[in-house]
């Protein structure tokens, strides 16, 4: 219960038993008052009636007249004269007239009028005794009527006290509200000052108190977001010709020998320039660092064209150009212009070309190919091409193992019935947090039953999903079944389910996860974490944002896959608050202390766990432990 609530019930009680007291006291009061005032009224009537009777000289007829009089002008029960002998000589009577008293009023006020006495005589001979009782219905109504009236000052008193008291409360308890919200906001790691001190002592020292800590909390962030972004510069930029260097090209590469690649794959053009130690002594350092730059530049132009991309200074002479979807005779016309290009700065440099030689290696990859078979294949076709005089110095290699064994039609015929069909099931792999010897989550993958005999693992049939242009229907049909049909999965607490990029920028997606969502999240049996790819997230684009709202919304957790750190500004990561972010355990193994320091005063300042993928071996995994990752996800947790 809010202090708020405390307060106003206490409040509250401590008023309606005070106007409850005073409602008692004044209608006891009033109760007493109509009781002394029944017993007055009888004994002045009797005393007044008695004298007056006495002139009468014992005339029973004048008396009763007189009685009668008195009787039809008051409110009695009755009025009665009897002798000496107690012989009533006359007698008047009112029946009672209480039917508009409610019955449990009378139950509850129980009034007893007394009789009053009073002897009648003529001169010195008494003729009788009178006797007076005032009629308690009279008195009952007017108890009732005071009742009424209290009731109804109470209620309009307590509703106005109880109003006052409401406004009060909220215009006191206002600073306390706006130190809810900061505590609030501390909990989803955001930094929020209150710049409105309160007035009240022990508040305001808890709001500076906050606000210092806030600041402390935001100053650490920003300082490793500094640092960060130092370090990668240093880390992944040529300082020459502001390309990026082989360690960027390594951190980035798993993101495209993967089996759900956004590209089923595509050549890397390795450039190597000769004759260097020549052009030092010819044309000097620093004009030999010109060169390169304006080198750099040729790429640069020869591929803003092609969609992501990658070039990548390796050493001093040679260059890497990832080309995703470039193949074959693209890429040779492709080698040709960037050399002729490069021929001609060289040339301008004063260079002789039959020295300074341009030599171009291109290996065409796929999915399949590992980072060493990727740059084993093309540091091959690199050392042909520098021997290959007849193709001017370049030469292409492509890679036997991107011949599928089912045809491209084959496959999207049983892709698109499992679509219809509903042919899809999920397995999942388990991530271990190795510190805390505990399952931090199970990692959702799909497969494709294609019946009870024959099915496909997420790596056979996801590239060709991708290249059919059918993940997105894959995708779709797969989530679909997962929050209809969420039973089909086994009892663990948490499950997480990557989201790639080519589902999430599907025009439909956004309004068919809304609908899934607000008509099945609140029955999931499990919490479920959504993963989203860091290069789409760090966009911080409209169509993202929508997305995390929209999973906030609904109470479901978001993280960050295939992290490696190449923003420009890490805020981000502040403003989307991932549980986690995963990186290859590579990556993490590869990092500076200093940029892993600097990662990690992130992550920790905002509550991010950091978990390594990929992770194979026990070897590898103790490396990880050194530098402080202990949740994994691979092969790994099948052994320990």
């Amino acid at each position: 219960m809010t202090l708020y609530k405390q307060t106003a019930l206490l409040l509250s009680l401590f008023l309606l038993i005070i106007l409850s007291t005073v409602l008692v006291l004044n209608f006891q009061s009033a109760n007493k008052g109509v009781q002394d005032r029944l017993y007055e009224d009888a004994k002045n009537t009797a005393t007044s009636l008695s004298l007056s009777m006495g002139n009468a000289n014992g005339d029973v007829s004048i008396m009763s007249t007189m009685m009668n009089a008195n009787f039809d002008s008051g409110n009695y029960r009755y009025i009665t004269l009897v002798d000496v002998d107690k012989n009533t000589l006359y007698d008047r009577k009112s029946e009672s007239d209480a039917k508009t008293i409610p019955k449990w009023f009378k139950e509850l006020i129980d009034l007893k009028a007394p009789t009053a006495y009073a002897n009648v005589s003529a001169g010195w001979n008494q003729v009788g005794i009178l006797h007076v009782q005032s009629d308690t219905t009279y008195a009952y109504k007017q108890l009732y009527a005071i009742f009424i009236d209290l009731l109804i000052s109470f209620a309009v008193i307590a509703a106005t006290g109880l109003t006052t008291l409401n406004l009060l409360l909220h215009a006191v308890l206002i600073p306390l509200k706006e130190v809810q919200k900061q505590a609030a906001a501390i909990t989803r790691n955001e930094f929020i000052i209150q710049r409105n001190i309160p007035y009240t002592k022990e508040l305001a020292d808890v709001v500076l108190g906050m606000n210092n800590m806030v600041a402390k909390v935001k100053a650490m962030f920003d300082k490793g977001n500094e640092e960060l972004k130092a370090q990668k510069e240093l880390e992944y930029i040529d300082q020459n010709t502001q390309l990026k260097n082989r360690k960027y090209l390594i951190d980035r590469l798993p993101a495209y020998l993967k089996v759900d690649a956004s590209y089923e794959g595509g050549s890397n053009m390795l450039v190597a320039v000769s004759g260097m130690i020549e052009a030092n002594d010819k044309i000097g350092h620093q004009n030999v660092d010109k060169l390169f730059v304006d080198i750099a530049n040729i790429f640069k132009t020869h591929t803003k064209n092609i969609k992501d991309s990658i070039i990548a200074r390796m050493n001093g002479t040679e260059f890497s150009l990832i080309l995703p979807n470039c193949f074959g005779e693209d890429a040779l016309i492709l080698a040709k212009s960037i050399q002729n290009s490069c021929k001609s700065v060289i040339d301008e440099a004063g260079l002789d070309l039959n020295e300074t030689i341009i030599s171009i290696g291109i290996y065409e990859y796929n999915h399949k190919n590992s980072i060493a078979e990727l740059f084993a294949h093309s540091d091959n076709a690199l050392v042909i091409a520098k021997f290959n005089h007849e193709n001017d110095h370049i030469h292409i290699e492509k890679a036997e193992s991107a011949v599928e064994v089912m045809g491209k039609e084959a496959w999207k015929l049983i892709i698109n019935k499992a679509i219809e069909k509903n042919r899809f099931s999920f397995v999942s792999w388990s991530v271990i947090d190795t510190k805390a010897k505990k399952l931090a989550h199970n990692v959702l993958s799909i497969h494709l039953d294609l019946d009870k005999h024959t099915s496909y693992s997420y790596a056979q049939f996801m590239a060709p999903a991708i290249q059919s242009g059918l993940c997105s229907n894959v995708y779709k049909k797969a989530v679909t079944m997962l929050f209809k049909n969420s039973s089909m999965l086994l009892g663990a607490s948490t499950y997480s389910l990557r989201l790639p990029h080519e589902y999430l920028e599907d025009a439909g997606t956004y309004h068919n996860l809304s609908e899934l969502l607000r008509a099945n999240a609140s029955m999931l049996p499990f919490k479920l974490i959504i993963e989203l790819p860091d290069k789409l997230v760090r966009q911080d684009s409209k169509n993202i944002r929508e997305y995390i709202e929209l999973f906030r919304r609904f109470n479901i957790q978001v993280g960050i896959f295939e992290f490696i750190g190449e923003s420009g500004d890490y805020q981000y990561l502040q403003d989307v608050r991932p549980v986690y972010i995963k990186g290859e355990g590579s990556y993490f193994l590869t990092q500076s202390d200093q940029s892993l320091s600097a990662l990690r005063l992130i992550t920790d300042t905002v509550g991010i766990s950091l978990i390594a993928v990929g992770v194979m071996d026990i070897e590898t995994l103790e490396k990880l432990k050194n530098r402080d990752i202990h949740i994994v996800q691979g092969y790994v947790t099948e052994i320990i």
